[in-house]
């Protein structure tokens, strides 16, 4: 929602239940903007800095590494918290406070001189900026911003400028590291941060429970659970957590682990990277496809299309050869529509009324799968001296994740209340 109520002279006009489809793209373009600078500096340009602050500071990759895992849980632990603020006073205080904590503790990590307070500083701010900067906000923010019939349209658009992150802040931070050093690269990716926030946090606000439709359509008359308790009652939550989780597993599994893969194949370092590049431009158009795909079929088809995509996909490296190409694109495609149609799926299951905690309650999980997923399938690959059972194990993640989900509806059918 943008500054300002309905009807108050000079401020832009506020998003209600009415309004027609053109209100709801400048918040969204700027929550996605947001999104760019959170995920491109705690995810991927972390990346860029490995190698040069062990080799700076004679720390262990180990060491650094562990910086990224310790943002990774603490973000997926706080998202519950930031996803109640959210529910409870909007997006722009979340926002504020998560970009303030978050950009300070990156900063003192830039300046760290001792390993220890690094990872402290790395991981508690890291966490916190994904915790109130993530997916888990701005789409609980966008399912509030949005009628019921537009949020397709509106999580694709919000995940093609999330999908933006990857491509823009790699060559970025990059440059950054070889132009000033890690140290003063880091606190150049906190300004890129703050940067992109900005926009969002002055233009965009609401998004709490109390803007969610006054005068829902047929579409939203599932305003939703109570709480997580009353959520994790339903077995169609339990079912979707599940699937989720395996679905996560696999997917950073792969990401993780798809360049080596790709080598062992025969393929050259360059050749395998150069892949991996093709394979994340994939996931753009991928993106745009969530809308489309859920107009023709409806959410559920469209995600289980996806599930079987990326098991297909990851089917295709186990023989290698020419095949690796049917690996890069198909699961590069399938890729790019997991976010948005994930988040729609949870938009739909979850209802506006606890949005924002129960979107935390997801991100928990698929926090604790992504740091488990790339370890627990890596070891098969010391264990086989290959990747073929990585990729079995992949698979049979994704039919797991394809079976064991079910349509939304069938909360609403299991005793969830009707009204707010």
């Amino acid at each position: 929602m943008l500054l300002g109520r309905r009807g108050e002279p000079g401020d832009p006009v506020s998003v209600d239940s009415t309004d027609t489809s053109s209100d709801w793209r400048l918040p969204v373009t700027l929550l996605g903007v947001m999104t760019i600078g959170a995920y491109g500096l705690v995810l991927y340009a972390f990346g860029a800095f490995v190698g040069p602050i062990r080799d700076d500071t004679g720390w262990s990759s180990t060491t650094v590494s562990s910086a990224f895992s310790v943002s990774a849980l603490l973000g997926g632990l706080g998202a519950i918290a930031t996803g109640r603020l959210l529910d409870r006073i909007g997006i722009r205080p979340v926002a504020v406070g998560s970009l303030i904590a978050g950009a300070s503790l990156l900063w003192v990590a830039a300046s760290a001189t001792d390993p220890v307070w690094f990872v402290l500083a790395w991981g508690v701010g890291g966490g916190v900026v994904s915790a109130g900067l993530f997916y888990n906000t701005t789409m609980a923010a966008t399912t509030r911003l949005t009628p019921p019939a537009e949020r397709p349209q509106a999580f694709s658009w919000l995940t093609v400028l999330g999908g933006l992150a990857a491509p823009a802040t790699f060559p970025l931070a990059g440059w950054m590291v070889e132009a000033w050093g890690w140290r003063d690269a880091v606190r150049g990716m906190v300004g890129f941060l703050v940067v992109c926030s900005l926009p969002a946090i002055v233009f965009v606000r609401g998004g709490s429970a109390r803007d969610a439709p006054t005068h829902p359509t047929r579409a939203d008359e599932h305003h939703g659970f109570a709480d997580v308790a009353a959520a994790l009652r339903s077995p169609t939550v339990r079912r979707w957590l599940v699937a989720v989780a395996a679905a996560m597993m696999s997917l950073v599994a792969i990401q993780v682990h798809h360049v080596p893969a790709l080598e062992a194949s025969g393929l050259t370092l360059g050749a395998a990277t150069t892949l991996a590049g093709i394979r994340g431009l994939l996931s753009l158009p991928g993106r745009a496809a969530g809308a489309p795909l859920v107009s023709y079929w409806g959410t559920v088809p469209a995600l289980r299309l996806t599930y079987v995509m990326m098991g297909i996909g990851t089917a295709a490296l186990i023989p290698g050869g020419s095949f690796v190409w049917a690996f890069v694109i198909v699961t590069g495609l399938a890729f790019g529509t997991v976010a948005p149609l994930q988040g729609l799926y949870a938009a739909e299951l979850y209802g506006p009324r606890r949005i924002g905690t129960l979107m935390g309650m997801q991100q928990v999980v698929m926090s604790l799968a992504t740091a488990a997923g790339p370890f627990l399938l890596g070891i098969t690959v010391d264990l086989t001296d290959g990747y073929t059972t990585l990729l079995v194990l992949a698979i049979a993640l994704n039919v797991v994740a394809l079976a064991v989900f079910r349509s939304p509806a069938s909360a609403r059918t299991s005793g969830v209340p009707s009204t707010p």
